[in-house]
């Protein structure tokens, strides 16, 4: 779970650094530092280990004690021991201490620490909190004079808890069950953990068809009792009392609190972590208690106990149920997305679904009372995007008073009473005919009902022949409908067709709630035509004013045009976020639910686990092909699978790409034809592309194609003279994954040098470009097969000693030195001998992030 913090301590910890690695409490400190003394160990490293315990701290040496030190007949005081223990990290061998939760450590046993440290200069790995410690802690003082980099555990993904889950309980879980872990858990290990062994021990959560799933509204249990008392262990009483109120409030206006319970108090609770603030759309603060899970707990203790307070809070309705949802019109930089990954996506998902949740339950309240179509259209208009009730879907369809009320609204109730019955049965004829029905009874609204009904056709079967003519007809009938331009819109893009997406929304008008396609269609359209930086600055802006403004819907929509741009990027870590991010908010309903799906799918690529986990969460029953890219399931089952036979993959690929073209989904056929000939390049794959793109008179691709058939033709001499000519065209990642796919192609063909060559090649392209994650474990190795076993067992050395130092080693000359070194550096292409030493252990080389 923490591979990448791991991997960075040790990185630190070869260079001779001392480290500080920082999380909150739960955060999975002590977890990380039991896997960093194992590799350390496994290394050939001595660690001398303490676990302090903070019921320890008022104990003299009780940290030292841990450590076993043979006192013998020398003085146990400060200097006695830390004398003793100099000695210890003097003898010869690589050694590290490693301290967890120092801030813990008794004062005696810091300063032990201290004077042996400064003494024998050995690299010391310490754990410590996030929230800042007092003035007058000795650990701070003492940390503070230590050589060390940091590395911050951030709170938990949402594919973190996905993994952990399925780890734990030996099978994956439901989308649904996933979010709530993470959401109700703040993000924080010990509670995500806690909180699945008490959701199974109180039968919270039931494994059905080899998926564990909810079992009840809740994963909240009694069995989280003490863990939920702890959480508040050492707060006064009125501290207590002000959790209480902003739990019964639910996330409220941080002035409308400090009001209530006083500004030095909410500070405090803020500064213990048991308070969070994020921003509303407006740039007001929100506060609500942290973690989620307390806020459950709380509210449940006010409901049955605290009447007197709910009643004192009950009139005040939050203001952000009626804020607008207005688009930002401020780009939203790479930068600024890296800033909120560090902040974790649970906060702001637990404050987006209590929100959500209570504008859902505003506005039934307001249809209940009325039972009209325009309640009923505010009403449903929650569900275009949010998690849908179903009982009370079905109520609302079938008692709304249809007979009066305003044309449109009747229009977008039906519109959305047909995407219910698609989800609810997936007939989609039972769907098009009500559409026919209300067409044929009130004409006015034929148009727009029949170009819904044309739509629905397109996306969940197929592109009809004669569809150009009947959106011609509608166009003539109803030219500034927004409803034929969505679909016009939408069409566009599954045709592979930008200009005709982005134009179609030119003479629309704008109908009353009507769900907004344009920005969506718009961010894949500029996507599509290769403008990949600007569809993920439109994406990142529109998602974060989504956010704001409670729309799920076009979270869903920006979200999945941001993940695409990232990852054609190359911007993996990123782009998960991003999906684990929308991942956690939970699955949202009617037709984003497939645009959800296609990013459950994109996120399982990257490797095995995920392809089981997440992938398994978008469904095994969809169909190999979608309209949009990863909307079907093909291309995910296609790269999934481990590729044994070169012949039969190129089999696989080009039928998925004649069954996308069959039912006109180009878009989707372009890229497929892409992302496999990037995955394991072949002379068909390559021709496919050309031809689709050379279709829709789209160049951008044409670098990537040169530099494709020189790697298959194994044309090493063409190949270097196109990398070094290349400029930067927005395919830089995709041409790198391309040459991992051929060494790899040609390595399955038994052309091991070719392969070998490659890979050098791509060293160099990668280290040109900063691109990260392109070198896998085993094509390291194939290129560590270039060296001889002299040349690599000297490569080793290479990094920190002199050819004089290892002449002396191996018994050879100066001059043989030399020559091997020499011949590492050219056979493998690295520039130094530093990195010549990185390649020969074997790891990746170290790689700045792409930036914008």
């Amino acid at each position: 779970m923490f591979e990448k913090e791991i991997s960075l301590v040790l990185s630190y910890v070869s260079q001779g650094l001392g480290v500080r690695i920082v999380g909150r409490a739960g955060s999975g400190r002590t977890t990380i530092t039991k896997q960093i003394i194992t590799q350390l160990e496994e290394q050939g490293v001595k660690v001398h280990s303490i676990f302090a315990i903070p019921h320890l701290q008022t104990v003299p040496f009780a940290g030292i004690a841990s450590l076993g030190l043979e006192l013998r007949s020398r003085p146990a005081g400060v200097l006695g021991l830390s004398d003793i223990l100099s000695e210890q990290l003097s003898r010869p061998g690589p050694r590290v201490v490693v301290v967890d939760d120092i801030e813990s450590l008794d004062r005696e046993s810091l300063s032990v620490l201290d004077i042996a440290q400064s003494n024998a200069r050995v690299p010391l790995v310490v754990t410590a909190g996030r929230e800042p410690s007092p003035s007058g802690s000795h650990a701070v003082s003492t940390m503070g004079r230590w050589s060390q980099a940091t590395v911050n555990l951030p709170p938990l993904q949402y594919e973190q808890v996905n993994s952990l889950i399925n780890e734990m309980l030996g099978a994956p879980a439901d989308v649904e069950v996933t979010a709530q872990v993470l959401a109700k858990s703040g993000g924080v290990l010990r509670l995500a953990v806690r909180l699945v062994e008490t959701a199974v021990l109180s039968n919270r959560l039931t494994l059905r068809k080899g998926r564990w799933r909810l079992n009840g509204p809740s994963l909240v249990n009694e069995h989280l009792l003490g863990t939920l008392q702890a959480l508040m262990h050492g707060l006064r009483r009125e501290e207590v009392r002000a959790l209480e109120t902003i739990a019964a409030i639910g996330p409220g206006s941080v002035d409308r609190l400090t009001a209530l319970i006083g500004n030095e108090t909410l500070d405090t609770l803020e500064g213990r972590g048991l308070v969070s603030v994020v921003q509303a759309e407006d740039g007001a603060l929100l506060a609500s208690v942290f973690p989620p899970l307390l806020e459950d707990f709380l509210k449940t203790q006010v409901d049955a106990s605290r009447k007197i307070l709910r009643k004192m809070l009950a009139p005040s309705s939050p203001s952000y149920l009626h804020n607008s949802a207005a688009d930002s019109q401020a780009a939203s930089a790479l930068a600024a997305l890296r800033v909120e990954i560090a902040t974790g996506q649970a906060v702001e998902a637990h404050v987006f679904r209590s929100r959500q949740r209570a504008l859902e339950d505003e506005r039934y309240g307001f249809w209940e009372t009325t039972r009209s179509l325009e309640d009923a259209v505010g009403f449903l208009q929650v569900y275009w995007g949010g998690p849908v009730d179903r009982d009370r879907a079905r109520y609302v369809f079938s008692h709304t008073e249809k007979t009066s009320g305003d044309l449109q609204d009747l229009l977008l109730f039906t519109m959305t009473h047909a995407m219910w019955l698609i989800t609810e049965t997936g007939d989609v004829s039972e769907a098009t005919a009500l559409l026919a029905q209300l067409a044929a009874s009130v004409p006015t609204l034929a148009p727009d009902a029949t170009a819904w009904s044309v739509f629905l056709e397109v996306t969940y079967d197929r592109v009809r022949p004669d569809l150009d003519s009947i959106l011609n007809f509608l166009t003539q009938q109803a030219p500034s409908s927004d409803v034929l331009a969505a679909v016009k819109g939408l069409v566009g893009l599954y045709r592979f067709n930008p200009d005709e997406a982005r134009d179609a929304f030119e003479p629309a008008g704008e109908t009353k709630r009507f769900p907004r396609f344009e920005p969506l269609v718009h961010g894949l359209a500029m996507f599509i035509n290769g403008r990949v930086d600007d569809a993920l600055s439109h994406a990142l802006a529109g998602r974060k004013a989504a956010l704001r403004a409670l729309d799920q819907f076009s979270v869903v929509a920006h979200s999945y045009v941001a993940a695409l741009s990232l990852l054609h990027r190359g911007l993996s870590e990123e782009a998960e976020y991003i999906m684990g991010s929308t991942f956690a908010l939970g699955r949202p309903g009617f037709l984003v639910d497939a645009l959800y799906n296609a990013m459950l799918r994109l996120a399982s690529l990257r490797d095995k686990a995920r392809a089981r986990s997440l992938g398994a969460q978008a469904g095994s029953s969809a169909r190999d092909v979608g309209p949009l890219p990863a909307a079907g399931k093909g291309l995910y089952d296609l790269v999934t699978v481990p590729v044994t036979d070169l012949k039969d993959f190129e089999e696989s690929a080009n039928r998925l790409i004649d069954q996308q073209l069959d039912h006109g989904y180009i878009f989707d056929a372009a890229h497929t034809a892409l992302v496999s000939s990037c995955f394991l390049p072949a002379t068909s794959l390559l021709e496919r592309l050309r031809s689709l793109l050379e279709k829709r008179n789209v160049a951008q691709h044409d670098a990537l194609l040169q530099i494709a058939k020189a790697a298959l033709d194994a044309n090493l001499p063409q190949l270097e003279e196109l990398l070094a000519a290349y400029t930067p065209d927005g395919d830089t990642y995709h041409i790198g994954e391309l040459l991992r796919g051929a060494a790899k192609r040609h390595r399955l063909a038994g052309m091991h040098l070719t392969s070998a060559q490659i890979e050098r090649v791509l060293h160099v392209f990668a280290e040109r470009f900063a691109l990260r994650n392109l070198l896998s474990p085993v094509e390291n190795e194939s290129l560590r097969a270039l060296l001889t076993p002299r040349e690599n067992e000297i490569a080793l050395l290479a990094g920190n000693r002199s050819n004089h130092e290892i002449a002396q080693l191996l018994g050879l000359s100066v001059r043989t030195i030399e020559t091997h070194i020499s011949n590492s550096l050219r056979k493998t292409n690295t520039a130094s001998r530093k990195q010549l030493a990185v390649f020969a252990r074997g790891e990746q080389p170290s790689a700045n992030k792409a930036s914008m």
